[in-house]
C-alpha cells in the first residue's frame, strides 16, 4: 500500500499542495491567470469610457402597431384578444386610448402578455398587475373623465377591474383602439448584449366594441414610433368576419434600468477565454510535454485522484480570479458611467446584496472555472497543449462570431447548445436572450449545459488516464 493510499484525506491534502504549487510556480499558467484578470478588468474601463452624456436616451420607448377609431368624451372599448404569439414574455396586445398618435402622448392601456398575465399600464410609470392568464381574454378600457379604468373577464360578461389610472390634460377627443408590439431580440457579441433585429408579434381580436360609436370614422392603422410601411397585412380595418389582424414590433416603456451598469463589468469576458483555455489545457499538457506525468502518477497511482485534485486547484484558481476581476471591473467602471449619462435614479448603484448582481459576479467566475475543467479534461483526452486549446477556443469562439449572420433561430440555437451558452448567467433583465434554453428561460440553465460539457470532457479523460500509458 502506497502513503497516497493508506493515509486517505492526508495523502489527498498533500496531492492538492502538490498540484496547487505546480500550477503557481509553472510561468505558462500563472501568465495564464494575469491575463485573464487583465482584459477582465481593462474592457469594462475601455466600453465604459465614453464622452458625458453618451448614454442619454430619450426617457421613454414608445413603438407598436395601433389600429384606432376618435372617441370624443367619456365611453368604452371592448375586444376579446382571441391569439397572441409567444414572442416574446412581455410582448403585448390590448386595448389603448392615447391623446394622439405621436411617440410620447398620453395613454393608458390594458394589456394581455405571454409571460406577466393580464396588465393595466399608463404614462411609461404605471404598470398594474391583473390577472395571470394569457390569450384568449377579454379586456375592456373605460374613460370617465380624465380617468381610466381597465377591466379583464374570461367570458366577457364577468369583469374584474385591473386598475383605475388619471391622465392630467387628456383632450376631449383621443384616440381609442387596438394595439400589438413585441420587444427585440438580444444576442451576446463580444463586450456587451446588442440588439441585432426587431421580432414581430401577431395577436388576433374580435367582438370588438366602441361606444358611443363615432359617425363617418373608419378604423386607421398606425406604427406610433415608427415610419408607417405600405403594403401591411394589417392595415386597419377588420376582415370579412368582423376580427383584426395586428403584427408589431418595438416596446411601450419608460426609461428604466437595463442592467448596462452590471453588464460593463462583464465586457471582458469572451477576451478572457483563451488565457482560461490555454490554463486548463497545460495543467495536464505540460507535464506531458516534460515528462513529468510519470513522476507522478508514481507518487499518486491511483490516476482518478491526480486528475480530482489538479481539477480542483484549476477550477478553484480560475473562479478566484475570476470574482476578483469582475469585482474590480464592476468597481472602476461605475465613475465612468454615471459621467456617461448612466447614473442614479434611472440606473441605481450596482449594489453585490442585489440577487441579480451576486449572480453576474459569481456566475461569470463560474463560467470560467467551467471552462478551465473543459479545457482540463480536453487536455487529458488529447495529452497536446495546441489541439486541445485550438479544439475549445473555436467551440467557444466561432459561436460568438458566426451567429450575426445567421438566421435567428439557427443562431440562437447554435449559442444554446455550444460552451457560450454558459454566458447566459450574466444576464440581469428578462430579454429574450438566445442564450437563454427555451425550456427553462432561466439564467443558471446556460450554465449547466457548459457544466455538462465539462463533465464529459473529464470523465474521458479520467477513463483515458486510467488505461493509456503515461
Amino acid at each position: 500500500m502506497t502513503a497516497d493510499q493508506g493515509n486517505g484525506g492526508g495523502g489527498f491534502g498533500r496531492l492538492l499542495l502538490a498540484e496547487w504549487t505546480k500550477l503557481r510556480t509553472m510561468r505558462g499558467t500563472v501568465w495564464c491567470l494575469l491575463a485573464a484578470a487583465g482584459v477582465m478588468v481593462l474592457f469594462p474601463v475601455v466600453v465604459s469610457s465614453g464622452s458625458p452624456g453618451t448614454y442619454r436616451d430619450s426617457a421613454y420607448v414608445d413603438e407598436f402597431r395601433f389600429v384606432h377609431r376618435p372617441l370624443t368624451g367619456d365611453g368604452a372599448l371592448v375586444a376579446r384578444v382571441r391569439t397572441q404569439e409567444r414572442t416574446h414574455p412581455w410582448a403585448m396586445a390590448g386595448l389603448m386610448v392615447k391623446a394622439g398618435t405621436a411617440a410620447g402622448a398620453p395613454y393608458a392601456a390594458v394589456l394581455v402578455t405571454p409571460g406577466h398575465g393580464v396588465r393595466m399600464q399608463a404614462q411609461f410609470t404605471t404598470d398594474l398587475a391583473g390577472g395571470a392568464g394569457e390569450a384568449p381574454r377579454w379586456l375592456k378600457l373605460v374613460r370617465d373623465g380624465d380617468a381610466v379604468t381597465g377591466y379583464e373577464s374570461v367570458d366577457g360578461t364577468n369583469w374584474t377591474v385591473v386598475g383605475t389610472v388619471r391622465l392630467a390634460g387628456l383632450p376631449p377627443t383621443v384616440e381609442a383602439g387596438l394595439f400589438v408590439t413585441s420587444p427585440g431580440l438580444t444576442r451576446i457579441v463580444p463586450m456587451r448584449p446588442t440588439m441585432l433585429q426587431t421580432r414581430p408579434g401577431t395577436a388576433t381580436f374580435d367582438e370588438v366594441r366602441l361606444t358611443p360609436n363615432p359617425p363617418d370614422a373608419g378604423w386607421r392603422g398606425t406604427d406610433v414610433g415608427l415610419p408607417d410601411r405600405p403594403g401591411r397585412a394589417d392595415p386597419g380595418g377588420p376582415d370579412p368576419a368582423g376580427g383584426f389582424t395586428l403584427t408589431g414590433s418595438g416596446d411601450i416603456i419608460g426609461q428604466r434600468d437595463d442592467g448596462s451598469r452590471v453588464v460593463a463589468a462583464t465586457a471582458g469576458t469572451v477576451f478572457g477565454v483563451l488565457p482560461v483555455v490555454a490554463l486548463g489545457a497545460l495543467v495536464m499538457t505540460s507535464e506531458y510535454r516534460r515528462n513529468l506525468i510519470r513522476t507522478t502518477l508514481a507518487a499518486s497511482p491511483r490516476r482518478g485522484r491526480v486528475l480530482v485534485a489538479k481539477a480542483i486547484v484549476t477550477a478553484g484558481a480560475t473562479f478566484t480570479t475570476g470574482a476578483l476581476a469582475v469585482l474590480a471591473g464592476l468597481l472602476l467602471s461605475q465613475p465612468l458611467l454615471r459621467r456617461s449619462g448612466y447614473r442614479p435614479p434611472t440606473y441605481p448603484d450596482p449594489s453585490l446584496s442585489d440577487p441579480a448582481v451576486l449572480r453576474v459576479v459569481a456566475g461569470t467566475a463560474g463560467f470560467l472555472a467551467l471552462l478551465a475543467l473543459l479545457s482540463l479534461g480536453l487536455g487529458a483526452v488529447l495529452r497536446h497543449s495546441a489541439g486541445a486549446i485550438t479544439a475549445l477556443a473555436a467551440a467557444v469562439l466561432v459561436p460568438v462570431l458566426v451567429v450575426p449572420f445567421l438566421p435567428a433561430d439557427a443562431g440562437g440555437w447554435l449559442q444554446r447548445l455550444a460552451p457560450v451558452a454558459g454566458l447566459s448567467v450574466q444576464q440581469v433583465r428578462e430579454t429574450d436572450d438566445v442564450l437563454l434554453v427555451p425550456w427553462t428561460g432561466r439564467p443558471w440553465a446556460g450554465l449547466a449545459v457548459l457544466a455538462g460539457y465539462a463533465g464529459v470532457a473529464l470523465a474521458a479523460g479520467a477513463w483515458l488516464l486510467r488505461r493509456r500509458d503515461a
